[in-house]
């Protein structure tokens, strides 16, 4: 696949996309609205975006290290957030990160330009790796965020590869949380730390929305981090600044709806997904789910 590498640096072409997938054809199984979600992202929606950034660009510049205005970003998490979720890393130049369940790829190139990291952007889908490889191209930064296709509860990388890891919100998307937890334990070299970003439901009691979607408790995360060996957990509710303030990204956000809803038609796959998608983001914005910052470290004996 051009422009896709292993966690190594080189030419990847191990990752089917069916076989490769963290649970994506699978668990979809339930809501056929977000199986092609899941799998294929349409031309028209890398052009909508492609053309909102182009039309922004002539009036508003982009905010700083964000060359997309953020549409890049999985549930349009803030800017604000990515930076408190570095706190308790040490991301700068030279580091070699891995972004579990990267999406599009948003967080890796913000951490790329923002801190100049090398960054491998690992999600289970074959088609979303290719627009993001595509779009760190067009934000100069292919040299330092590589895009991969591969599970992230089967890590295409050595034990001990990276000096960091974080994932942003694509936890709650696995089949087994507690392998994935120790696939991540295995690729990060010891002493070195790791941050999740994760929606959570409040209490057991919370039921389980179903499908793509797995949310776990907070204590359920604490305990699969433990159980995969890792130590000093930390654990931050930022339910509170979740929500996006930027009046720049907002706008971004209704323009490229706009363009999408105008070049696909209303029976697309893509747009029904989008409104399930839309449909569960209500629910977790309620009173039963929480986002909470997850830190831990791997030992280093």
């Amino acid at each position: 696949m051009s422009g896709s590498r292993d966690a190594r640096g080189t030419d990847s072409g191990t990752a089917d996309a069916g076989a490769a997938d963290s649970g994506a054809a699978d668990s979809n199984a339930a809501d056929p609205r977000v199986a092609e979600m899941c799998t294929v992202v349409p031309p028209a929606v890398e052009e909508a975006l492609i053309a909102t950034v182009r039309d922004l660009a002539r009036g508003v510049p982009a905010p700083r290290h964000d060359p997309f205005y953020g549409l890049d970003r999985r549930g349009g998490v803030s800017l604000r957030l990515l930076e408190r979720l570095t706190h308790h890393g040490d991301f700068r130049k030279y580091v070699f990160v891995l972004d579990a369940g990267a999406g599009l790829g948003g967080p890796a190139r913000w951490l790329a330009l923002r801190y100049g990291c090398r960054v491998v952007a690992l999600d289970a889908r074959r088609s979303v790796v290719e627009v993001a490889s595509r779009l760190s191209r067009r934000a100069h930064v292919a040299k330092r965020v590589f895009s991969v296709a591969g599970s992230i509860e089967a890590v295409p990388a050595r034990d001990g590869a990276f000096t960091q890891i974080w994932s942003v919100e694509a936890l709650h998307h696995a089949r087994d949380r507690r392998r994935v937890l120790s696939e991540l334990f295995r690729v990060l070299r010891p002493g070195s730390p790791l941050a999740l970003q994760e929606i959570v439901r409040r209490a057991e009691s919370t039921p389980v929305i179903g499908g793509a979607w797995r949310h776990g408790t907070e204590d359920e995360y604490l305990d699969a981090l433990a159980a995969a060996g890792f130590t000093e957990l930390e654990r931050e509710d930022v339910t509170a600044e979740r929500t996006e303030s930027s009046s720049v990204v907002l706008s971004a956000r209704a323009r490229f709806d706009r363009m999408l809803a105008a070049g696909l038609p209303e029976d697309a796959p893509w747009r029904r997904a989008a409104a399930a998608a839309r449909e569960v983001a209500a629910i977790v914005a309620g009173p039963d789910y929480r986002i909470v910052h997850f830190f831990a470290r791997r030992p280093s004996v």
